[in-house]
């Protein structure tokens, strides 16, 4: 027996016990199928099958890159044929025995074999491992699920979903599906809590609490949310959630059940996606009351923590309203964020005024600083500032104290690290980045900025990567996040990609510039020249003084050749 470093592919069929009971013949055959579908394109990428015990596949590769692609391929003619069998696939690199008959054991096969498990059928599940290896020499997504305890592993496991990018044909993979949901604001009503009882004084508790939620959910810029006046109309009345969210043209509903008995009261809340019919969050809070409502302000506070987390700003919410206790300091950073989000220089300016104030109620959180470093950092990147050298040491100054602070939940790396791109120092630009990932991993801005990062260092699908998972993160995103990765799926000549994101932009930012500097681009690789000519015409008038020099100037690009081979192309337009 001997001990090697293998990449381990493990899969398993979806729905073969189901068929084997139903038709017995069909399935043999469906499995034979899928057995000889596997033994080929295993082999094609230079691995080999070591068992094949029940519905099962193990197999074996050298590289990860390989095990990569032989689960990419498999996946899509399972896809295509439409067949009886799905396959879960996990993919893991580690140290496994080999015996002399060429069957495997160890580790390696444990944490395929896992991950294997926590894919959904048709998925490829891959380990940090994996990731790393074949990340940039595969043509594949990998979208974070975060850390996973499995059984039998002493350590959760960080893992990967891998989906080949979307085709031409329209095809999308997940996380480009979540982040095309977000165009326009999430709506939710919240509906009349019901009681369990006729009594008086219970109803009125429970219109107490939704009023509370209701008003709580006013101050989150960006959510558009049914007045009381409509929702009151369906107080005592049975309809579903759907209906109700038909009705009244919402894409979400919150519906509430109180029970109270004397000084105590349970109270359930559920949120329902109405057009999907699909309950997104639910939850019970129990509470003994007093006359200082105390614990209803508290239970008002759980609630809107958690439909901020589901429908607009991500995980990170959590962090804000945690840190940020006092509701007026809260209030002046979330509308400080709304105004952050609009990416024009009249609103970056209004963002700075009330960051400022945020870091004055609240000095000891690194919050209000780091946003305020954000607002001098874009107005060097934008062009707005009328100095930049000065703004830059302005963003330094407000972002260097923040990085210090105890709960610096790796923002302030994301600005530092931009600072260092502006000033052209790549490497350190990487590094700090990076950290500002690995201090919160769930973070939308810091994996956004990351993606930025990336892109101008020239590792675009990278940056497309990291963008598209920051959309996951945070459904609700400023502009800027399309802006990365209609850039970084330009740069990969995924014309569709780069076009699509680039006028998704655009939705949300008319008068962006960027947007259309990809359309053009885009235009001129289809042969459009008189489309290029008009999004080049479209610049000038937004832009009369636009100018090449100046804004290739402003493009921290590590490689001049990338930004010249940009300016080719645009000046090919009319742009000069």
């Amino acid at each position: 027996m001997k001990e090697r470093l293998a990449a381990i592919l493990a899969a398993d069929a979806a729905g073969y016990s189901r068929l084997m009971a139903a038709d017995q013949r069909r399935a043999l055959a469906a499995l034979d199928a899928c057995r000889e579908l596997f033994r080929g394109l295993v082999q094609s990428h230079a691995g080999r099958i070591v068992d094949t015990a029940g519905d099962s596949v193990l197999a074996v590769f050298d590289s990860a890159t390989e095990a990569v692609h032989a689960a990419l391929a498999i996946q899509k003619r399972l896809e295509a044929a439409a067949g009886d069998l799905r396959y879960r696939i996990g993919i893991h690199v580690g140290d496994v025995a080999e015996k002399a008959d060429g069957s495997v054991y160890g580790d390696g096969v444990n944490v395929a074999a896992r991950l294997q498990a926590l894919a959904k059928p048709g998925e490829v599940a891959v380990s940090d491992a994996v990731r790393t290896a074949a990340r940039g020499r595969v043509d594949a997504l990998f979208v974070d699920q975060g850390e996973q305890a499995v059984k039998n592993m002493p350590a959760p496991v960080r893992w990967y979903c891998a989906a080949a990018p979307r085709s031409r044909g329209g095809a999308t993979d997940p996380s480009a599906r979540s982040a095309a949901q977000v165009v326009s604001l999430p709506s939710i009503a919240v509906l009349p809590f019901k009681t369990t009882a006729t009594d008086p004084e219970q109803a009125a508790f429970a219109d107490g609490v939704r009023i509370d939620i209701q008003g709580a959910l006013v101050k989150i810029a960006g959510l558009a949310l049914m007045a009381v006046a409509t929702t009151n109309t369906y107080r005592n009345k049975d309809v579903s959630p759907q209906q109700a969210a038909a009705e009244m043209g919402v894409r979400y509903v919150l519906e509430g059940l109180v029970q109270k008995a004397g000084q105590r009261a349970r109270i359930h809340v559920t949120l329902t996606d109405g057009p999907a019919g699909q309950v997104l969050w639910s939850e019970h809070y129990d509470c003994t009351l007093d006359e200082s409502f105390e614990a209803q302000d508290e239970i008002t506070e759980k609630v809107v923590t958690a439909l901020d987390v589901k429908l607009m700003s991500g995980e990170q919410a959590r962090v804000w309203r945690k840190t940020l206790k006092d509701p007026r300091t809260r209030e002046y950073y979330y509308k400080g964020i709304h105004e952050f989000m609009k990416g024009s220089k009249e609103a970056n300016a209004a963002a700075r005024e009330l960051f400022e104030l945020t870091a004055k109620l609240a000095p000891h959180t690194s919050l209000g600083l780091t946003m305020v470093a954000f607002t001098h950092w874009l107005d060097v990147f934008r062009g707005w500032a009328a100095s930049p050298a000065k703004s830059l040491e302005l963003a330094a100054q407000a972002a260097e104290p923040a990085l210090r602070m105890e709960d610096a939940d790796g923002q302030a790396h994301a600005v530092m690290g931009h600072i260092h791109l502006l000033r052209r120092e790549h490497a350190r630009a990487l590094e700090v980045a990076e950290q500002a990932v690995c201090l919160r991993p769930s973070c939308a801005n810091s994996n956004a900025q990351f993606g930025n990062i990336l892109y101008y260092c020239g590792r675009p699908a990278e940056a497309a990567d990291r963008v598209r998972q920051a959309m996951r993160f945070s459904p609700i995103h400023p502009p800027f996040f399309k802006a990365v990765l209609a850039s970084s799926c330009k740069e990969m000549r995924e014309w569709d990609d780069a076009t699509k994101a680039a006028k998704d932009l655009l939705r949300m930012k008319p008068d962006d510039v960027d947007a259309r500097l990809v359309l053009t681009e885009a235009a001129l690789a289809a042969g459009d020249k008189a489309g290029a000519a008009q999004y080049a015409e479209e610049i000038r008038k937004l832009q009369p003084q636009f100018s090449l020099a100046a804004w290739a100037q402003r493009q921290p690009y590590r490689d001049p050749a990338v930004l010249e081979r940009i300016l080719v192309r645009l000046r090919e337009a009319g742009l000069s």
